[in-house]
């Protein structure tokens, strides 16, 4: 990537994005609470009443294209944001970094190293800012942490456990998310997320990791019918939902995208989360080991009674311990047993506990001051080859080695 002036950007920019599903609505709302930044030009996506759709839910009215040729060639955007499934990351990025525009794509990278490479060589060539969307790096929990463990107030770091327990993940099982071919299974499509939290808080490369993991609780059950409005357990199934429920404030446009989806072939928003198919897991584990010879575990469980992300480090001076859902850090020195507790719980609100927000800004002031990227095509090809080597090994039940 070349270095970018400040000074030839002019704002606010001009906003473009394809993949016209849930995480797209978080940009779109992030520049509708901050038209100065930046202004949404144009949305894309192959079936192009979803943007409709969105463009009407929040009032706006972007020119609309149902291919990324079309955007490029008859849209004037600065920036796009690649929101399209993880399988599908490597058409727009090419196309907008070909043609010098800034690009910030969501993770995963891509879902197979050789794709992650394809995009590396199109962002080493272009002007544009290749950014990747790791937004957990944004929580201010997280950077906190990261802050604490750099200023070496544990000594040395000999251990790190990061667990996630998400509610919310069931819905993985009625989404794309669920297939390999789509997503790269759970290791990729959510776990790259910590993975990428890993690299990050050791400052080293992954040597070896060993995975396990295992489908428990979402499986066939013949008295349940394949989607929720035909099943005659919806009045008693607490993973029922209503996809015919447009009104929702919160999740009606969501149904409505899913059911114009249906509408052109899309497999239906209300699948059965146990009897839809699906090659992933519910609950895994993972250990990673570092070069500089950390030890690191990871929990996914999809089962759990809340959404939170947990995180303990463990150095030679002191440890600590950190719920992303309670905004709290507690550290503890080792020979002295003082604590110290860190309240952030007042700093994170918004999408992903604030971290989508400060995101975006960060993208935008990597654009304006020609600075390196916080997260971009290295960190991203790492986590990707992390998660694919973590599937690996559960799906071989060997230790797996690193590769770089």
């Amino acid at each position: 990537m070349s270095t970018i002036s400040g000074n030839t950007v002019k704002y606010p920019l001009k906003i473009g994005i394809i993949g016209m599903g849930r995480r797209a609505t978080s940009f779109v709302t992030y520049f509708s609470q901050n038209s100065t930044d930046g202004s949404v030009e144009a949305f894309c996506d192959s079936i192009p009443e979803k943007a409709e759709a969105i463009a009407e839910h929040y009032g706006i009215n972007p020119r609309i294209y149902s291919n990324i040729d079309d955007m490029l060639r008859m849209s004037s955007i600065d920036v796009l944001f690649v929101t399209t499934p993880d399988y599908d990351h490597v058409e727009p990025c090419l196309a907008a970094l070909e043609k010098n525009i800034h690009v910030f794509c969501e993770k995963p990278m891509a879902t197979t190293l050789e794709d992650c490479d394809k995009i590396i060589e199109a962002a080493q060539k272009s002007s544009g800012v290749f950014y990747l969307g790791f937004n957990l790096r944004h929580n201010i929990v997280y950077e906190t942490i990261h802050e604490i463990i750099s200023s070496n107030r544990l000594g040395k770091v000999t251990t790190i456990e990061t667990n996630e327990y998400y509610y919310g993940g069931k819905t993985y099982f009625r989404r794309w998310n669920r297939f390999r071919r789509y997503g790269g299974g759970l290791w990729l499509t959510k776990a790259c997320h910590d993975f990428d939290l890993l690299n990050f808080m050791t400052n080293s490369k992954p040597k070896t990791v060993y995975a396990v993991g295992s489908l428990s609780h979402y499986r066939p059950k013949s008295q349940a019918a394949k989607q929720c409005r035909h099943c005659s357990l919806q009045f008693e199934c607490p993973d029922y939902v209503d996809i015919m429920n447009v009104e929702d404030p919160e999740s009606g446009i969501f149904n409505r995208l899913s059911l114009i989806g249906e509408q052109h072939g899309q497999e239906p928003g209300d699948l059965c989360l146990f009897n839809s198919e699906k090659d992933t897991f519910d609950n895994g584990m993972a250990i990673v080991t570092y070069k500089n010879s950390i030890r690191a575990s990871y929990t996914l469980n999809v089962l759990g009674s809340r959404n939170t992300r947990q995180m303990r480090v463990v150095g030679t001076d002191g440890s600590l311990e950190a719920d992303i859902e309670e905004g709290i850090i507690t550290v503890v020195e080792r020979h002295t047993n003082r604590q110290y507790r860190y309240d952030m719980h007042s700093l994170m609100a918004g999408s992903h506990s604030g971290a989508d927000s400060r995101m975006v800004k960060d993208f935008l002031l990597t654009i304006r001051k020609g600075k390196k990227p916080k997260t971009s095509w290295k960190e991203g090809r790492l986590a990707v080859q992390l998660s694919l080597s973590a599937r690996e090994s559960m799906d071989t039940g060997k230790v797996i080695s690193i590769k770089g």
